[in-house]
């Protein structure tokens, strides 16, 4: 298997922990893509869904340990959170600071906060399909 996409709603920590087993077990992909949709944050004890989806959190939780072939990294995360959480420009830059992320030239992300539903989202701007399906949530 050389591309592998991922959809997928996550309700607890637990799933974001199987996801990391998951990708762990993928070593052979040059592509992967990830479409996760994080909600209920507040209904339990989270730690994980309550931090801030950035840069450290991607390669923490939606990347692989070992990157052995991966040559291409997409993905939209939509994430509940409070006004709070919300400095996208903050959460952009960690893209573009980040040595991992530069080494591998994934800088290219975008995003914004969606006041009225209190969603933010968070994706790679080189995918026109996730900007396209953004509009449609």
């Amino acid at each position: 298997m050389k591309c592998f996409t991922l959809k997928s709603f996550l309700h607890t920590d637990f799933e974001f922990i199987y996801l990391k087993w998951l990708l762990n077990n993928l070593n052979h992909i040059t592509k992967l893509e990830i479409h996760l949709h994080v909600r209920d944050i507040w209904k339990e004890v989270q730690l994980i869904l309550k931090s801030v989806i950035d840069a450290n959190f991607i390669r923490q939780y939606c990347l692989p340990d070992q990157i052995i072939n991966l040559k291409y990294f997409y993905f939209y995360i939509r994430t509940q959170c409070s006004s709070s959480l919300n400095n996208i420009s903050e959460i952009i830059n960690s893209f573009k600071i980040n040595s991992f992320f530069i080494d591998h030239q994934w800088t290219n992300v975008q995003g914004f906060y969606d006041k009225n539903m209190s969603y933010q989202h968070i994706f790679s701007s080189n995918l026109k399909k996730f900007q396209r399906s953004i509009l449609l949530l």
